[in-house]
């Protein structure tokens, strides 16, 4: 008989003999329980089918299945799976999932991943003006935040400034007013930002603005640029089919979004000045397969451009990061971020020829949340919980996440609390992040990783035989996907094949509460007087000069983020600028075809 050893393993039996017998001498070791000869698979897959007609179709005919078992990007959930599932395509392990930090970097970007150095627990957040917001910032860095993200409002990300008046009723409402550096410097004040991990924001249309204006914030305290980390979005592509802040041609906002990536290659290739999105074109509908396809084609979109400018695929790789998004189904989201991290190493590998491991090594910042409900928004932290913990398992870098009552106004104090605490318990508690890829080399998992990844591929194909990035958004490509996939969730909401708890399951009515985050008048009132003043107080020759050396970057071609720095240190606006490159490039006009 055998018996464990003090190790945990398996101690040699004694033979009648008396003598020692090594139970695994002559015997084949299995590779993960993987059938390794045509006899073993043979074998396996009778078991299986056996299994399935005798046993799960008896208790189907019997009981019935509950509902179809769809993902949300079409993929069906088979009962039950196998180690033959795995094998389907012929996959290997060391080619085609490996280890954490090689190539393909399926089951994380960094060797050590979470066992090491955690993920970095951030907020977003951002409302008002910008001392009311620092108050909210001093307290989330209390609170145990490492990166600070900024919410804009729409005025300053559309480029309007808080006194134009297409800013009327919208300055400070779901995210904070900034016009001028002074205001970037109110909303920072009192904040280490060395101290901080990353601190950023969106500014997918004015780029270069937001990025000139953390460049001068470092500048005016004595920092080197190395000292701080700063991370934006910048992606404007998918502005033009998913979120709608977009203001110049799609070409022009490219090359303004490329050229902070290249400002940053040469003068703080630490930096993480673009951030290619799949998060809002799979909340339009298009699903986490497919809206990840188009990012992947953005982010090819933006390299050609960088590589036109001169620059190397092992420079300006390592600086773009990705921000995926699956919310319907939580084992896809795993799978989502596996695949994706294993698709963008290969494309850089094979189609660029990157040869820099991190250029290959794809970082992920995340969204986590759920389907937020107007109903009952307690029952959203358990959603956003659950949609979170996805994304830690699957091994993504940076993670911020929805507030409770997201889904009724801008956060209040106590939920963006929660949300970071939640962030800080998954980091710290139960032992999810204990071991690298918990999940990889589950069966369902690794099939499902597969799939996943075919998806994303066969999508990108579509989309280059249609044209690439520009044609998403010129043929509208991208809007029939989401607008087919809104429709197909929208129906399935309606019959109940997807439950959806309060909404079409046992369905209550919504509720806004008393204690909903609101913006006081009085504060939109302030921050144009704000504006106000600082026009009045700034030196009009300089800032006229400044915007003279936009204009001529505009006509020239040269890099837009060095001017830029000028103006924003001449307290030019961020609708000044923007008018600048609107005289140039124009603005962009919809298309008016469905």
């Amino acid at each position: 008989m055998h018996i464990i050893d003090e190790r945990g393993g398996v101690a040699p039996a004694v033979a009648d003999s008396g003598e020692a017998v090594d139970p695994y001498e002559g015997k084949r070791v299995n590779d993960g329980g993987l059938p390794q000869t045509e006899a073993q698979s043979a074998a396996l897959s009778d078991a299986a089918k056996t299994w399935r007609e005798r046993h799960y179709d008896a208790e189907v005919q019997e009981k019935g299945e509950r509902r179809a078992f769809l993902t949300d990007t079409g993929i069906e959930v088979r009962p039950l799976y196998t180690p033959l599932d795995v094998q389907e395509g012929g996959r290997s392990y060391l080619e085609d999932i490996g280890f954490p930090g090689q190539y393909p970097f399926t089951r994380g970007d960094r060797a050590g991943m979470f066992r090491t150095e955690s993920f970095v627990v951030s907020a977003y957040s951002g409302f008002g003006e910008a001392q009311d917001c620092n108050q909210r910032f001093r307290t989330l860095v209390d609170w145990g935040a490492e990166q600070l993200l900024v919410a804009l409002d729409l005025p300053t990300q559309c480029g309007y400034d808080s006194d134009h008046e297409m800013s009327t009723g919208e300055v400070g409402q779901v995210g904070v007013a900034i016009d001028t550096m002074a205001d970037m410097e109110a909303l920072f004040d009192g904040l280490d930002i060395t101290r901080i991990k990353r601190i950023g924001t969106l500014g997918n249309s004015i780029g270069p603005i937001v990025l000139a204006m953390f460049a001068v914030l470092g500048e005016r305290r004595g920092l080197d640029w190395s000292q701080y980390t700063v991370n934006l979005q910048n992606d404007p592509l998918k502005e033009y089919i998913a979120r709608g802040t977009q203001i110049l041609p799609a070409e022009a906002a490219a090359r303004l979004a490329t050229d902070c990536v290249a400002w940053c290659a040469d003068h703080a290739p630490h930096w993480s000045p673009m951030t290619v999105c799949v998060n809002h074109i799979n909340a339009g509908g298009a699903g986490s397969s497919r809206a990840a396809a188009i990012a992947l084609s953005n982010a090819m979109h933006y390299i050609g451009l960088l590589l036109e400018k001169g620059y190397g695929i092992d420079q300006v790789a390592p600086l773009l990061h990705m921000f995926p998004d699956e919310r319907h189904d939580f084992f896809v989201s795993v799978a989502n971020l596996r695949a994706l991290r294993r698709t963008w190493a290969r494309l850089m590998k094979e189609r660029y020829g990157a040869t820099r491991p991190d250029a290959m090594a794809l970082r992920m910042t995340v969204y986590g949340h759920g389907q937020e409900t107007l109903q009952e928004p307690l029952n959203n932290i358990v959603r956003i919980g659950f949609g979170t913990l996805a994304y830690v398992l699957g091994g993504a870098s940076y993670i911020y996440i929805a507030s409770y009552d997201e889904a009724v106004s801008t956060p209040t104090e106590e939920s963006v609390k929660v949300a970071l605490r939640t962030q800080q318990i998954l980091a710290h508690e139960h032992g999810f992040t204990d071991t690298i890829d918990p999940l990889g080399g589950s069966y369902f998992v690794e099939t499902l990783t597969n799939q996943v990844e075919e998806q994303i591929r066969g999508a990108l194909r579509e989309i280059e035989d249609a044209g690439g990035a520009q044609a998403v958004i010129s043929t509208g490509l991208g809007r029939r996907w989401m607008t087919e996939g809104a429709v197909r969730r929208q129906r399935a909401l309606d019959s109940g094949s997807r439950p959806w708890i309060t909404v079409n399951k046992w369905p209550q009515r919504p509720n806004v509460p008393n204690t909903a985050f609101r913006i006081d008048a009085r504060t939109v009132q302030k921050q144009m007087q704000r504006v106000a003043r600082v026009k009045a107080a700034r030196d009009p020759a300089r800032v006229e000069a400044a915007l003279a050396a936009i204009d001529e970057a505009c006509r020239t071609g040269a890099n837009m983020v060095p001017p830029t720095i000028e103006a924003v240190k001449a307290l030019a606006t961020v609708g000044e600028i923007c008018e600048r490159w609107k005289s140039h490039f124009g603005v962009f006009q919809p298309s008016t075809d469905f």
